[in-house]
């Protein structure tokens, strides 16, 4: 499946192809009715956090899971979440 990069009026839904934005990946979200089903965050001895959220799709009976790190906790979260509907989606 090819991926389109799509414009809206506030910039572009993905930063390349099969790479969406924050807000793409949350319209992406929204649009297949994922569900969050799994948010795990951590912090390591060096500090980072260490977040790992995992998706469900319904409709195709299918789980996926992203990962990220970050010096913030929300970013690494945010940046995990993107990941996984990266992985599901894609």
């Amino acid at each position: 499946m090819q991926y389109e990069v799509v414009s809206s009026e506030d910039g572009y839904e993905c930063h390349a192809p099969l790479i969406p934005t924050f807000a793409g990946a949350i319209d992406i979200f929204e649009l297949k009715q994922l569900e969050k089903i799994k948010v795990e965050t951590q912090q390591s001895q060096g500090g980072l956090y260490i977040a790992i959220v995992q998706l469900y799709d319904r409709g195709r009976d299918l789980s996926r899971a992203g990962a990220s790190q970050d010096r913030d906790e929300v970013v690494a979260e945010w940046l995990a979440f993107s990941n996984a509907v990266r992985q599901i989606t894609f």
